[in-house]
């Protein structure tokens, strides 16, 4: 009887320990980050953070209350340091126009105007957005290259 008691005490004691916490990536969630405009608003979707030598893919959004919008034109990427600010690269992309909401997609890949690849620094997506009465608006997004 003592036996079985110790065996049952045993096994009592070591389900109350647990299992140590599994460990799981972080989640990389998307941004959503909004600049409203004359006639509507413009979204930018980014990832929170990307790896040093990803290619950086940001969904632009483009939405419109009245009349249209053209986006993204003349997009680029900065960087802002001590020095100051400073275009890192020149993105070519065909800008779309809108009369009901519509998105179009701006990749990077981690290169600068002169090719070599740029590292960990928090970078900044900006672009124009044009309006059907000609009014410019800039818009920013963050990205953070780790």
């Amino acid at each position: 009887m003592r036996l079985l008691a110790a065996v049952v005490a045993v096994l009592v004691v070591a389900s109350c320990g647990g299992a140590p916490p599994l460990r799981t990536a972080v989640p990389v969630s998307d941004l959503v980050l909004p600049t409203t405009v004359p006639n509507g608003k413009v979204e930018v979707v980014v990832r929170s953070t990307y790896a040093v030598g990803e290619t950086i893919r940001a969904t632009v959004r483009l939405i419109p209350a009245t009349g249209s919008l053209r986006g993204p034109v003349d997009p680029y990427i900065q960087a802002s340091g001590f020095h100051g600010t400073a275009t890192v690269r020149h993105l070519a992309v065909d800008p779309i126009t809108v009369s009901a909401a519509g998105e179009t997609v701006v990749l990077w890949d981690m290169r600068d105007d002169s090719g070599k690849i740029v590292g960990s620094d928090d970078y900044s997506l900006v672009f124009n957005v044009i309006d059907n009465s000609g009014r410019t608006t800039t818009v920013g997004a963050t990205l953070q290259v780790r």
